[in-house]
């Protein structure tokens, strides 16, 4: 299965702590749990059928991120930006994107996220900020 999720790619952050009443708990950011909610929210629309297979899965994730101003701006980046071939060599950090989008849909789209075997992942700069996501399984 491939899909397209039409939003602007989140890294998944590092747990924050609090220690209330002597007990430390660990937590996730607010923001970062709302975007999460939101990626499974527009994988639901899609109405796709999760990969139950039990074999091992090939995920490749593309990420395209909104550039920054700078980058934009100037002339000579328009057409790459047009084409999606400018990598992105700054944060985030790919290993995180990938997580945010693994956890998002683990349960969802495949039963364990520990199925997948093989991975692919790319960032880029675009002026359509989404994530593309393709699951097959490994032949």
């Amino acid at each position: 299965m491939k899909f397209e999720i039409a939003m602007e790619p989140m890294a998944s952050p590092r747990p924050r702590f609090s220690s209330k009443g002597g007990f430390v708990k660990a937590y996730m950011p607010k923001e970062y749990m709302a975007w999460k909610a939101q990626l499974l929210f527009k994988w639901k629309l899609l109405k796709l059928k999760q990969e139950v297979s039990g074999k091992p899965l090939f995920v490749k994730l593309s990420f395209y991120l909104d550039p920054p101003i700078a980058v934009s701006k100037i002339k000579k980046n328009r057409a790459a930006l047009e084409a999606e071939t400018m990598p992105v060599v700054k944060k985030p950090d790919i290993d995180n994107l990938q997580k945010s989008v693994l956890d998002a849909l683990n349960k969802h789209a495949w039963p364990d996220d520990n199925q997948i075997s093989d991975i692919y992942a790319k960032k880029r700069y675009s002026l359509r900020p989404r994530i593309e996501i393709e699951v097959r399984e490994v032949e």
